[in-house]
């Protein structure tokens, strides 16, 4: 429920989320909507068969999905017909011939012709033919619009996106916090150190320095480790304030005990305050912090355990049991 709440406040994620289903409602839309050939009526008899078509409109073309089963004798033939009936002002282009000898050709050709002559009728209701020009039956069925697979895909599309952002930012918040635990059990050690240093009169710069070429050298580093040593190797030969590059990461991260260390450390760059009993303060305090942590993970490790022990305690009454279950 707290990770549903952090999603709904994600601006980032809201806005994304918000775009695709603007997009997604506008192509549902799309194919909702009937365009410039926008289809009639199909008239049926009693069997289901199509036998006419009641256009809707005589000033504009028309589309129209069929089925075509022609029946040759004892064999049944079956074609996709997509009727395109033409304005009253469009002329007609004339009649597709085909020159095949085989059967299935000629049928194909007077199919075209047919279809043809339909696409060029004149008049609000036109009649389906029955028969091809040879005297072949020919039988009218309504086919499936290509829209309805398309209209059932986009959501199916718009869900697996929102699934795949939402997933992405709890990642990635996942990842930050992760940052966040890496920051806070190496700052008690570099607050300790920074203050060790100064305290025996170095610079800040200077101590800095030396902190982050020890962690450059240490063989088991944390994330925390590695960034100060990159932030030493990104300023170095720069005239940047320390203090100010401390403050920038601390902000980046959103650690406020480090923003109040990187406070402390520009205030005494600016104004000279005492920063060695600020930064002694700080150290005991962080330290504190992390024992606090510590016992709370060893607590939870505790009630993590409970659950392998229920199981393996039901397992033994089982095996105990299970021999004098089975002599009744």
């Amino acid at each position: 429920m707290l990770r549903f709440k952090k999603l709904l406040h994600d601006k980032k994620l809201m806005s994304g989320i918000y775009a695709v289903t603007l997009v997604t409602a506008l192509l549902i839309l799309a194919l909702v909507v009937k365009g410039p050939e926008e289809s009639g009526k199909l008239i049926a008899d009693r069997n289901g068969n199509i036998v006419g078509i009641n256009r809707r409109n005589l000033d504009r073309s028309e589309r129209y999905d069929l089925s075509l089963e022609i029946r040759d004798g004892s064999e049944i033939i079956t074609r996709d017909v997509i009727l395109t009936l033409q304005a009253e002002s469009d002329g007609h282009s004339g009649i597709r011939i085909s020159k095949a000898e085989s059967r299935e050709a000629e049928i194909d050709a007077a199919v075209d012709n047919m279809i043809s002559g339909i696409e060029y009728s004149r008049g609000k209701k036109i009649k389906l033919p029955l028969k091809l020009p040879d005297g072949t039956a020919v039988r009218w069925m309504s086919a499936e619009q290509g829209a309805g697979p398309i209209i059932v895909i986009i959501p199916l599309m718009y869900v697996s996106l929102v699934i795949l952002m939402a997933a992405s930012s709890m990642k990635g918040d996942s990842t930050a916090a992760e940052e966040r635990r890496s920051i806070m059990r190496g700052l008690p050690r570099f607050c300790n150190q920074l203050y060790l240093m100064m305290n025996a009169g170095l610079i800040l710069s200077d101590a800095f320095d030396t902190i982050s070429a020890g962690y450059e050298t240490g063989k088991s580093c944390s994330s925390f480790e590695r960034d100060l040593a990159g932030l030493r190797e990104a300023t170095d030969g720069h005239r940047i304030s320390t203090a100010q590059v401390i403050n920038e990461y601390a902000v980046k991260h959103d650690v406020k005990e480090m923003i109040r260390i990187a406070a402390i450390l520009i205030e005494n760059e600016k104004r000279g305050s005492d920063v060695i009993e600020s930064l002694e303060r700080e150290s005991r305090y962080l330290w504190d912090e992390r024992k606090t942590v510590a016992r709370e993970c060893g607590k939870s490790i505790d009630t993590k355990m409970s659950y392998p022990l229920g199981l393996l305690l039901i397992l033994l009454i089982v095996i105990t049991m299970a021999p004098a279950l089975m002599n009744i």
